[in-house]
């Protein structure tokens, strides 16, 4: 149904953006791709460390959250990945340049998943920090951009990323919200 509900925008948009690319271009997006993962998930093992080893807990259960999170939606994500089986980009289109990481299927987006799921859980456990978020969701929005200028994904790959991430993150924030005020810790 993806495949031909948005695909004459999809594929417009795709090849739009993907023959955009020179060598500066694609040297700066392929970082950001390469990096949303690293980032993602080290400060998701960051955040397990610290959650094992603070007595604070109110902490701990923050750091539960993203770890959580983490899991939620990479979970989601794989098992979406084989229910719909979709086929990347440059499968089915035949100017596309391929220029980056892009293995398996194609709906939703892995690494907009990884991005968005993090700047999500940390605007949810930490929404005091929000100079910190916005740059995190600007960071998101770049992971995004970059998985479909390298022809890796379509647009609504990404918007089923960022849907699915999102509501991994709310749902790992309320079900350890809900344990930690069993405990009387306020989140």
């Amino acid at each position: 149904m993806l495949a031909t509900l948005f695909y004459n925008e999809d594929k417009t948009i795709v090849l739009f953006l993907n023959h955009l690319h020179n060598p500066t271009r694609d040297l700066f997006w392929l970082t950001v791709t390469n990096a949303a993962g690293i980032i993602a998930y080290g400060i998701c093992f960051i955040a397990l460390i610290v959650s094992l080893f603070t007595t604070e807990k109110a902490l701990k259960y923050r750091c539960l959250v993203i770890v959580t999170a983490a899991v939620f939606s990479a979970t989601a994500a794989t098992v979406l990945k084989f229910i719909v089986q979709r086929q990347r980009p440059f499968h089915v289109l035949m100017n596309v340049h391929v220029l980056g990481p892009a293995g398996g299927w194609s709906y939703p987006s892995g690494h907009t998943c990884d991005a968005f799921f993090l700047a999500t859980v940390l605007s949810l456990t930490f929404p005091g920090c929000r100079k910190t978020i916005l740059i995190f969701y600007i960071w998101a929005v770049f992971v995004g951009f970059s998985r479909i200028y390298l022809g890796a994904h379509y647009l609504s790959d990404v918007f089923g990323g960022i849907g699915i991430s999102s509501a991994m993150s709310l749902l790992a924030f309320q079900l350890v919200n809900s344990v930690a005020k069993k405990h009387q810790v306020l989140l």
